[in-house]
């Protein structure tokens, strides 16, 4: 597939997305949150707010917070109105509980859903959802991560240069649409998670070998962006209820 992908696109093709895209570059990062290249005092206040909340719901040592950092859409070029943000804690294994490091995930990231449940915070639109990670994190040569709690650049996000093929875009996206539809009126389970782990794979893939920019992870974001991922989960977690269920 890559080899007739045009794989990165110029500043000149970003500006020309065909309407029906959700998918939007920009040539500035988001003029809400950024004054240039640096984060507005209001905009940090908040995050570090939420930050606190968060590491306090979590029970987090506040010395075990070493940074707590932006990522995402808004960090970078490729923003839309569906872009969260993304902050996450960079936390100090040495001052969380010894325990298996496996198990001290998985409350983590159940204490993160439980969150996202009970909580719907937002600054200027955007949602803001928590994360937890431990420091040395490798990360995508193209992603932007700005460090809120030292108020500056980790990494810069990057422009990249070349050539978007929109038609292949749209195509691909709306063929992948068509099959979402057609297994969901069929209550095709096991279909729609094939569907979703093939675009994972697919995505996961693509960003390690293109960045952020890379034609599947185009892909993935459109159709996240149109609600066509959440579409598939939801519909997965009904059909399975209704398994369990008895009439």
């Amino acid at each position: 597939m890559y080899s007739r992908i045009r794989r990165h696109i110029s500043a000149s093709d970003l500006r020309k997305l065909n309407e029906s895209l959700t998918l939007k570059f920009r040539d500035q990062l988001n003029p809400t949150f950024w004054d240039g290249y640096v984060l507005k005092s209001n905009i940090r206040t908040a995050f570090l707010r939420f930050a606190d909340a968060f590491a306090e719901y979590v029970e987090l040592d506040s010395k075990a917070i070493k940074d707590v950092l932006m990522l995402g859409g808004n960090a970078g070029y490729n923003y839309t109105p569906y872009s969260d943000i993304d902050v996450h804690l960079v936390v100090d294994p040495k001052y969380l509980p010894q325990c298996d490091p496996e198990l001290l995930d998985d409350y983590f990231k159940d204490k993160k859903t439980l969150w996202s449940l009970t909580h719907d915070v937002k600054v200027y639109g955007a949602d803001l959802e928590p994360y937890i990670e431990k420091p040395g994190v490798a990360r995508r040569k193209s992603q932007g991560v700005y460090s809120i709690l030292k108020n500056k650049w980790v990494q810069k996000p990057q422009k990249f240069e070349g050539e978007l093929d929109e038609a292949e875009l749209e195509k691909k996206t709306n063929n992948i649409k068509n099959k979402i539809d057609t297994l969901i009126r069929g209550n095709n389970e096991t279909g729609l998670r094939a569907i979703l782990k093939k675009l994972n794979t697919a995505r996961n893939s693509s960003l390690d070998k293109f960045g952020e920019y890379g034609f599947e992870n185009l892909v993935f974001k459109e159709l996240r962006n149109s609600g066509y991922v959440d579409k598939v989960r939801k519909a997965v977690v009904e059909l399975k209820t209704q398994k369990l269920s008895l009439p």
